[in-house]
């Protein structure tokens, strides 16, 4: 059983939902290749001008698939990281539609690095998000170490990369990581009613206003994500990313000092 990445368009709004069998959304490469597939499908229907992704079940997306992570060879990173990278900048740098982010449950690692990719971020209070790749031996690997910086500015990047700890809602919107929280049971029409908010202007003005707000990111931000890149692959290949790896699978504190 995988995630499904499923989609439905009503009129102007295009709505893209994480589904699990089992309610826990992971983010492996067959689903963002997937995700890349659903916006190559709205972009076939320019009267899409808002698109919204959210997640069904317990999550919005749990993380990334580690059992597929545990099982690449360990020379893999860097192009593993720089697949990662194509997919977010293909969401972050679509032009044809404000692109946001109702962040409904858990999001770490790549479900962090996915929302950071978004225009807009509303959240549920009761959610968590976050970066916890240090705690499997990596780092994030998705932009996380790029995004991150750009949305809530270097010192609060480096605390949640160094630290990996989790934010709820609140806290989120206090340091600027997701724009507004509010109680679950409101999350569905806070978004509805930004959406509106932004449908409600002009199709162009918004489109030119998007394009200039990413011209100052795409400026640095590609020689960020290859540094980016680089790091995740030598992480990747180092014994403590196998023990990380291994540990979460086994449901165990990893051994640092025997890696």
């Amino acid at each position: 059983m995988t995630t499904e990445v499923l989609f439905e368009q009503q009129g102007p709004i295009g709505r893209i939902t994480f589904s699990h069998p089992k309610g826990v959304n992971i983010f492996s490469t067959q689903v963002l290749a997937a995700l890349e597939a659903r916006f190559d499908e709205i972009a076939r229907h320019p009267e899409i001008r808002v698109v919204i992704i959210t997640g069904s079940g317990k999550t919005f997306v749990a993380g990334a698939d580690i059992s597929e992570m545990a099982s690449a060879p360990r020379d893999t990173g860097f192009a593993f990281s720089r697949r990662g990278h194509a997919g977010m900048d293909k969401l972050a740098n679509f032009e044809q539609a404000v692109v946001i982010a109702a962040i409904n449950g858990p999001a770490f690692g790549g479900g962090c690095e996915l929302a950071c990719a978004c225009d807009l971020r509303v959240m549920a209070n009761e959610a968590k998000i976050g970066v916890p790749e240090v705690k499997l031996g990596l780092i994030p690997g998705w932009g996380g170490t790029q995004r991150l910086r750009l949305l809530v500015g270097p010192g609060v990047a480096r605390r949640l990369v160094f630290t990996g700890e989790p934010l709820d809602g609140q806290t989120a919107e206090r340091i600027g990581l997701v724009n507004k929280a509010v109680p679950a049971a409101e999350l569905a029409a806070t978004v509805d009613a930004l959406a509106a908010q932004i449908i409600a202007n002009g199709p162009t003005a918004v489109r030119m206003a998007k394009r200039s707000l990413l011209a100052l990111d795409r400026a640095w931000l590609e020689k960020g994500l290859v540094a980016e890149a680089e790091a995740f692959g030598e992480a990747f290949r180092h014994p403590e990313s196998s023990e990380g790896l291994k540990a979460f699978l086994e449901k165990r504190p990893p051994n640092w000092a025997g890696a």
